[in-house]
């Protein structure tokens, strides 16, 4: 019942909302909700960040612009994941550790699991209409210098479906 009532959700609002949007739900085939957020780059070439729920906290994925192996992860350990984000009006940063996998295609994605306090953190900016800024760090990671800006378009899908899917982060 729950599953049916996301995807209400989802599809309600993607029906309602602008035909160009920032932000996109849905369910992965394990029945988790992603929101997949589409960023500009600083060279304005788009990437994609993903933030999957898992329980009272999200998952992020980034996809940078580079391809790689499975035995060339080692390269990019130590990269962190860097946000930027308001609560309340203030501009805030977060950084955390992340680790390097090989996304489909063979794209390089740097992921990190978020703790419940800074998931609802950019859950409550995002829900709040604000832009999401996020960088990867990283020696290796030259070619993706800058931060990838999510723009606040299909925000109201972002949050309604993190609040039904992700009851959780308490939106």
């Amino acid at each position: 019942m729950r599953r049916i009532a996301l995807a209400a959700t989802i599809i309600t609002t993607l029906i309602s909302s602008e035909t160009s949007a920032a932000w996109f739900a849905r369910l992965d085939s394990a029945g988790k909700l992603v929101v997949t957020g589409v960023a500009t780059n600083p060279d304005a070439t788009s990437t994609a960040i993903y933030l999957t729920c898992n329980g009272n906290r999200l998952d992020i994925e980034v996809l940078t612009v580079m391809n790689a192996k499975p035995d060339e992860l080692t390269y990019f350990e130590g990269t962190k994941i860097l946000f930027g984000y308001k609560v309340k009006g203030r501009q805030k940063e977060l950084g955390v550790d992340a680790e390097p996998v090989v996304s489909a295609g063979g794209a390089l994605s740097i992921r990190a699991n978020l703790t419940p306090e800074q998931s609802a953190a950019i859950a409550d900016s995002i829900g709040r209409g604000y832009r999401l800024d996020v960088a990867v760090v990283h020696p290796e990671l030259g070619d993706d210098k800058g931060f990838k800006a999510v723009m606040s378009e299909g925000f109201t899908t972002a949050t309604l479906a993190m609040a039904e899917g992700c009851p959780g982060l308490g939106i």
